[in-house]
């Protein structure tokens, strides 16, 4: 009996809590030093700086319109068009920016965040709940890809924003950056492929066939809004130590797709899809690095140059201009190859790859058989010959027939203007000439002198001619479409979430506005087989396609329901 021994040590009885108590706490701190970690490591480092001074209003001369001025930067609105005009450093250049067009970017951030949030499913049971920090932990290199001037401009850009109330974040600013590169359509958007639809045409002068002029379209069909936030905005910018620029893009952006320097070296990005493409990679968005090619490079071979050593986060078809000489090339670029082609097959480029190395890419391969065909080859037969003026060109751009000459009804997505355009454009890189069609005027496309606003040739500003709307053309047309597809939207959405009442309403409502618009027809037999009534679903699909299909997939659905 050893407990009745004097000096005997007393057994202790077991004490469990003790251990799972110290287990608890070792997990507790276990979690707080990942949530530590975790939490720096999806935090973007914000540059320095600051914003200060006001917003003025100054009358160049009597009777010209006003414009805002911003320390050395101004504002000019010209119809539905935003003529930005920024010198100093990178920072100052992105305050200008979020100063003067704050009240444009809320619309902007909102339409651009479904196509960031969609690179992250929600499925599982936790899907839902954990989706932000899931997508912080996707995007946490976007940051890592920019230059130390990128960032400066971003965080300029908030900063001047924020100055003038306008609520919006450092890391929505910052991705919007690289959405073009690995951002996904929005759901409600109807897209498959890409956020963007691109043309870039290259068409000799008949006067001076040595010379060329640049015919742009750029469309953001992917967006939850279809790109109704991306107003045109023409950017005249005067870096510090850098070649003048400049470009037109939309609120919120600070690379560039179609833009041009002071030595007359155009760059036109056109987004493509491949499968390397990875948000997680550390890389410079593409629209980025065009727009370092415009402040860095003089000839076409420094511009390869940099296109060669710089790794993308995205894929494009980069092609190159110099208007000095009338030279022109391509690269196509993907986050993993540079191929560059100086004698292009066709004088035509849109979002899909061509270079025998990169045309049999999976997604690219995707993109060709998703997207409806006809642009290239009809834009390449109208450019065929010289062209004899701007007008010649403008008509391209606005063209609506099939590659059979025959006209297609307004909105079809195999033509060349489908009416989703955010940007017309028209360069001519020897003169340094610019044309940009104004959204509120009926598509004239208003000129613009850049030998006076990026060299400082000349007393003053003395652009060219405007080229006129057609007259040909419903004024109302691209109104119409647009209240029409905003209806599509709601009707996608609606049909997701198995409401297919409220699908059927809102795609009546588009077919209002619009009674022959392909995409309305083929959503309606959709709807129609979605409740099963096949027989409806005939009708519709019956329709589209009788007016021209506009969309592959959807041509082997319709054909398959007719031939039962």
């Amino acid at each position: 009996m050893p407990d009745l021994v004097i000096g005997a040590r007393k057994t202790n009885f077991p004490r469990p809590w003790r251990a799972g108590m110290i287990a608890i706490a070792m997990v507790g701190v276990a979690l707080v030093v990942a949530w530590v970690i975790y939490k720096r490591s999806v935090a973007y480092e914000v540059p320095g700086g600051s914003v200060s001074g006001e917003i003025t209003e100054m009358q160049p001369t009597p009777g010209t319109r006003p414009t805002l001025a911003y320390g050395t930067s101004s504002l000019e609105w010209l119809g539905g068009l935003a003529v930005l005009r920024a010198t100093g450093d990178a920072h100052a250049i992105g305050a200008a920016h979020g100063r003067l067009l704050a009240p444009l970017l809320p619309a902007m951030v909102a339409a651009v965040r479904p196509s960031i949030e969609a690179t992250i499913t929600d499925d599982g049971w936790l899907g839902h709940a954990t989706h932000n920090m899931r997508l912080a932990w996707r995007w946490r290199f976007i940051d890592d890809g920019l230059g130390e001037s990128d960032l400066r401009m971003v965080a300029g850009m908030t900063r001047g924003a924020n100055a003038s109330g306008t609520d919006v974040s450092f890391d929505d600013l910052l991705r919007m950056q690289a959405t073009l590169d690995v951002g996904l359509p929005a759901p409600s958007s109807g897209e498959i492929v890409g956020l963007a639809h691109s043309l870039t045409v290259i068409a000799q002068q008949a006067p001076t066939p040595a010379r060329v002029w640049i015919g742009r379209t750029m469309s953001l069909p992917g967006l939850a809004d279809g790109g109704e936030a991306a107003v045109p905005v023409i950017e005249i910018v005067h870096p510090d130590g850098r070649i003048a620029w400049a470009a037109v893009g939309w609120p919120g952006q600070l690379g560039t797709v179609t833009g041009i320097n002071a030595q007359g070296l155009a760059v036109l990005v056109d987004p493509a899809r491949t499968g390397d493409i990875r948000p997680t990679r550390t890389a410079r968005p593409v629209a980025l690095l065009a727009r370092m090619i415009l402040e860095q490079a003089k000839t076409l071979d420094e511009a390869v140059k940099l296109v060669e050593q710089t790794p993308t986060l995205g894929s494009a078809v980069i092609v190159i201009v110099d208007g000095s000489t009338g030279k022109w090339l391509i690269v196509e670029r993907t986050p993993e190859k540079a191929i560059v082609e100086r004698n292009p097959k066709l004088p035509v480029f849109a979002d899909t790859l061509t270079t025998n190395a990169l045309s049999s890419d999976p997604e690219n391969d995707r993109a060709k058989r998703m997207l409806a065909p006809g642009r290239i080859e009809r834009a390449a037969r109208l450019v065929r010959a010289p062209l004899p003026d701007t007008a010649a060109l403008a008509a391209v751009l606005r063209d609506q027939h099939g590659t059979d000459d025959s006209p297609r009804p307004p909105g079809h997505r195999g033509v060349i203007d489908d009416g989703r355009q955010i940007q017309q454009v028209i360069l001519d890189p020897q003169s340094l000439q610019l044309w940009v069609a104004d959204p509120q005027a009926g598509g004239r496309m208003r000129a613009f002198d850049l030998r006076h606003e990026l060299r400082g040739e000349g007393d003053r500003a003395v652009p060219p001619a405007d080229v006129p709307a057609d007259p040909n053309l419903d004024p109302d047309r691209v109104p119409s479409l647009r209240a029409a597809r905003s209806q599509l939207g709601i009707a996608r959405a609606a049909l997701a979430r198995g409401d297919r009442v409220a699908a059927g309403e809102a795609c009546a409502r588009a077919r209002a506005r619009a009674p022959n618009l392909p995409e309305a027809l083929e959503l309606a037999a959709t709807i129609a087989q979605a409740r099963g009534e096949d027989g409806e679903a005939r009708k519709w699909y019956q329709r589209w396609l009788e007016a021209g299909p506009d969309d592959p997939q959807g041509e082997e659905r319709a054909h398959s329901l007719l031939a039962r």
